[in-house]
């Protein structure tokens, strides 16, 4: 076969076109620090690439949604911690003042102290996080009602909160810390009444109810412990999973520097080669001029 000048010019096109395509993609792996910039680099690859990025942002999520938990537990930790510590002051309290030593004014100076203790905790039953009520169940926009005879309105619905793909965990406390076996605020309206009164027996009734309060208080805040343990573990290996997960995607997705540049400059020299030779091979002849 013949070998014309424009099929020679042809094929040198076409290599050169080539050689250039190469350099190129060598460039842009540089330039990006990505192997993989386009669906044909590595369909496979590619493939592989999305599947690890859905995971991870779906990991990602569960991490925010047990750190947005465990935020939520802690400020329910420090509002029980607050109610144990008043209970325990109304206790110290009723028990100064059924001694029989003090005058009174001294037992209206306690019950005034206890009247004030009630209202301290009524403020804390009515705690937010984030703009919601951490203890009025699902109805997190809206506060509990405390009714001036101790009455609670409340709903007792359990809040939610995914951690994975099949797990879930009730983060919150609601107001049956308040309402158990027995009505935290008619037990300090109790005890506030019976010192103003002077009714001794009334006193020990209170006090009695007092520690049974204060068991409340602590079975929901033990409660609370716990899962605020298997939240953090699950937060923590999260974190560790993730971890994983970006580092497979960087060596799925991410190229070799020291192997890209040294592919980089074979690609370049090979382009300025064949530059080069396809100067030296197509040159202008006499029939080119006389056309």
């Amino acid at each position: 076969m013949r070998i014309t000048q424009q099929m020679l010019s042809s094929n040198i096109t076409s290599q050169l076109q080539q050689n250039l395509s190469r350099y190129e993609k060598a460039n842009e792996q540089v330039s990006t620090g990505k192997r993989i910039n386009t669906p044909s680099d590595d369909p496979i690859g590619v493939q592989k690439s999305l599947k690890l990025a859905s995971q991870l942002a779906d990991n990602e999520q569960y991490e925010r949604n047990t750190d947005y938990a465990l935020s939520w537990m802690e400020t329910t930790d420090q509002a029980l911690n607050s109610i144990s510590n008043a209970l325990q002051r109304a206790n110290e309290l009723g028990l100064q003042a059924s001694n029989g030593t003090n005058s009174p004014e001294d037992q209206q100076t306690i019950a005034k102290e206890i009247e004030q203790l009630r209202a301290e905790i009524q403020d804390i039953a009515n705690t937010k996080f984030d703009g919601k009520y951490i203890f009025n169940g699902q109805k997190t926009d809206q506060p509990i009602q405390i009714a001036a005879n101790g009455d609670l309105t409340y709903n007792n619905q359990p809040l939610m909160q995914r951690m994975s793909s099949s797990n879930t965990i009730e983060m919150n406390v609601t107001g049956e810390v308040f309402d158990g076996k027995v009505n935290l605020f008619k037990t300090l309206d109790q005890l506030s009444g019976a010192l103003a009164s002077g009714d001794q027996e009334g006193v020990s009734s209170a006090l009695e109810q007092i520690e049974t309060c204060k068991e409340q208080v602590l079975n929901s805040w033990t409660t609370l412990g716990a899962k605020q343990s298997r939240v953090e573990g699950m937060n923590q290996r999260l974190k560790e999973e993730n971890l994983s997960i970006q580092t497979l995607v960087s060596k799925n997705d991410d190229v070799d520097f020291a192997e890209a540049i040294m592919k980089l400059k074979t690609e370049e020299s090979v382009y300025q080669a064949s530059l080069a030779a396809s100067a030296k091979i197509i040159q202008p002849s006499l029939l080119d001029f006389l056309r």
